[in-house]
């Protein structure tokens, strides 16, 4: 007996709630009158496997980079705070300012990326990060100017991870869409674990200038492979990507990719609008999974910039012990993301082996959260009163990698549930929970040393692990 196909549905929740008519895709067509016999159904991506792992390796290191600048630089928040004659409170700024453009920049790059095709916004928005790291590199040291190109590398960084949301979502069937996102995830979660280790190595042995050389060093390496390896992906563009799969895999650049295919098979979304975003936040479960992930990320993140104050002051670390020690809550969030993004596959396809006459809908990886919320809640309680009584080091470090297993673990489930929500614009849907998350942070890093300063840190952290209880 074979079996029963897995039913996609064509129209999601969120798509029904954003359109009154959609064509559905959802069957398969027959052959012409007198032939009752179906015609099979294309591929939903018509690139060999080979190739799809090409191209999802090209955009988790294109990932990599914003990520990387945001935490390269924390190690070197005390040297800066010596090289700028600054507060510690002022250099904190310079992280939510980069935070917070992270934040708001991905709507753009994203929005316009599910409309007019992914490649371009990719080698734009890069070269905008790798000019801005050159500059950071050579200027002489004034604040200003270290705020204003912060906001300007942020603004190139901003449009990585959105634009690799919407690649996995065109190239990837939904039941691997979880485990494809992990993979590309690694990126940005590399970057917190490479990150911190980096920026220490360089800023103890050379400059900190040199932590915004190495990025466009190694921000340029890729640039290149992207601009002659990686093939336009847009679903609407060029369809499952058959034309793609008969050319070769190094190709001469092309500024924009014409469309192949027939737009009724492959529609077009209709052109960015501030309303459209409203309407996304109509649907709750978005709103309220992206609020949850903005919480978690904020208690992460105000973790992340005291770990070099509490390994320092408390602990007598130097600094390029701290970039080693940032290696706990990294590597955890590397596992964190394979693992959730293995199970929560494993739970859909689950689903379908029981109920093969039922469409697996998006929001049933939701409850898969909860496991995360509650590890990372106890990491960040933890991590507050273990550096509060000064207990051993390594028992902080367990504390931290908790707190950055239960992070990640809803990160992924998040991400996967918001590619399949909405078909025709899954970077924008990444993009707006990013909306949510970047601010919670910037504001986390701003606020967390003033707060330890007032309540301590134990009490400090209780507040935000409770928050994210809430």
């Amino acid at each position: 007996m074979a079996m029963a196909e897995e039913k996609i549905p064509s129209n999601t929740a969120v798509e029904v709630l954003l359109e009154k008519s959609i064509p559905s895709n959802g069957t398969a067509a027959t052959s012409p009158a007198g032939n009752s016999k179906p015609i099979p159904r294309p591929p939903y991506s018509a690139l060999s496997p080979n190739r799809q792992r090409f191209i999802l390796g090209i955009v988790t290191a294109a990932g990599f980079f914003g990520p990387l600048a945001g935490n390269i630089y924390l190690p070197a928040l005390p040297a800066l705070q010596l090289a700028f004659h600054t507060s510690a409170t002022t250099i904190n700024a310079t992280v939510s300012a980069f935070m917070g453009v992270l934040a708001v920049a991905p709507l753009f790059w994203a929005s316009q990326a599910d409309y007019a095709g992914r490649k371009p916004l990719y080698m734009v928005s890069l070269m905008i990060f790798i000019v801005a790291n050159i500059l950071l590199a050579a200027l002489p040291a004034n604040l200003a100017a270290l705020f204003v190109l912060r906001i300007v590398q942020g603004f190139g960084a901003a449009s990585v991870l959105s634009l690799g949301a919407g690649t996995v979502a065109d190239i990837t069937e939904p039941k691997k869409r979880a485990s494809a996102m992990s993979i590309v995830l690694l990126g940005p979660q590399l970057g917190p674990v490479l990150g911190p280790l980096l920026g220490g190595a360089i800023t103890g042995s050379a400059s900190w200038r040199w932590t915004f050389g190495f990025l466009a060093i190694a921000c340029f390496g890729v640039y290149v492979v992207l601009v002659f390896c990686l093939p336009e992906t847009l679903r609407s563009i060029v369809g499952n990507g058959a034309t793609i799969e008969s050319s070769r895999w190094i190709t001469r650049p092309r500024w924009r990719q014409p469309c192949v295919v027939d737009p009724a098979k492959f529609p077009k979304p209709p052109p960015p609008t501030l309303l459209s975003l409203v309407k996304l936040l109509q649907y709750p479960p978005i709103t309220i999974v992206s609020l949850n992930s903005a919480i978690l990320f904020a208690a992460y993140y105000a973790m992340a910039v005291t770990f070099p104050l509490f390994l320092e002051g408390i602990y007598g670390f130097t600094t390029a012990e701290v970039g080693v020690a940032y290696l706990a809550p990294g590597l955890s969030l590397v596992l964190g993301s394979l693992t959730s993004g293995r199970i929560s596959d494993y739970h859909r396809s689950l689903y379908v082996k029981r109920n093969p006459d039922a469409p697996p809908h998006p929001e049933r990886r939701l409850h898969l959260q909860i496991p995360g919320m509650l590890v990372s809640l106890s990491g960040i309680l933890m991590y507050g009163w273990l550096c509060h009584f000064h207990v051993h080091v390594a028992s902080v470090l367990v504390a931290s990698a908790l707190a950055a297993f239960g992070m990640t673990w809803v990160f992924i489930t998040t991400t996967s549930y918001l590619t399949e929500s909405f078909h025709k614009t899954p970077a924008t849907l990444v993009a707006l929970a990013g909306l949510f998350r970047n601010p919670a942070a910037a504001v986390a890093a701003a606020v967390v040393n003033p707060l330890v300063d007032r309540m301590g840190i134990g009490w400090c952290f209780t507040g935000l692990s409770l928050l994210e209880f809430g």
